[in-house]
């Protein structure tokens, strides 16, 4: 092999078709058939995904509730952080009489990403949500690491943003219409950006 080849293949820059130590990822589903195919499977652990929303509360989570229901099963805590309003304790009850919602309301958007950090570097989050207006480059890789060293699914509530680069796993932008919803994928993993087609907007699952 020749010798600046082999320089790649130590420092890691070189992919080998062959390799098979890639890490396995662990999904959940994003409560719908069709966003779960465009998505590859659904939400991935240790990532964050980013929802962009023009309303908060108008239909992003029951997307979530999968998610929020497998850190139930794994008997971790759910986070929400600088949530714009408490979280309706009926539908929080249909996750389970052994659910632990935890919710914050730091005084600004840094507390609240170090709040997001220090939840995911503990190790006690399966599902941390953080609400912001939007995070900087430099704010998104910060919390990019913590949740990669997770177990948890992180996801990031935002308003409509520019496309501009960010650490985020998924971005996807929230479209209502005529009482349906449509779908637009900014980023996601191994495939382009996309626009699904309206559908229904998904209900959230009552125990």
């Amino acid at each position: 092999m020749q010798p600046f080849l082999q320089q790649l293949m130590d420092r890691g820059a070189l992919w080998q078709g062959r390799q098979s130590h890639v890490q396995e990822l662990a999904w959940v589903s994003a409560a719908d058939p069709l966003l779960d195919q465009a998505l590859g499977g659904g939400w991935v652990r240790s990532r964050i995904h980013e929802l962009q929303v023009q309303q908060r509360f108008s239909g992003e989570m029951p997307l979530l509730a999968p998610a929020i229901n497998n850190a139930v099963a794994r008997g971790l805590s759910v986070f929400w952080v600088a949530p714009p309003a408490i979280p309706n304790a009926p539908a929080l009850a249909s996750t389970g009489a052994e659910s632990r919602h935890i919710v914050l309301t730091p005084n600004d958007e840094s507390d609240a990403l170090w709040a997001a950090e220090t939840i995911l570097y503990s190790g006690q989050a399966g599902v941390l949500l953080l609400w912001a207006k939007k995070l900087s480059a430099t704010a998104t890789r910060r919390l990019h690491l913590a949740a990669s060293d997770s177990d948890a699914y992180v996801f990031v509530i935002t308003d409509w943003q520019p496309e501009e680069a960010r650490s985020y796993g998924t971005r996807l932008r929230i479209h209502h219409e005529q009482g349906q919803v449509q779908w637009q994928i900014l980023k996601r993993h191994g495939g382009w950006p996309v626009r699904l087609p309206r559908r229904a907007l998904p209900r959230w699952p009552h125990g």
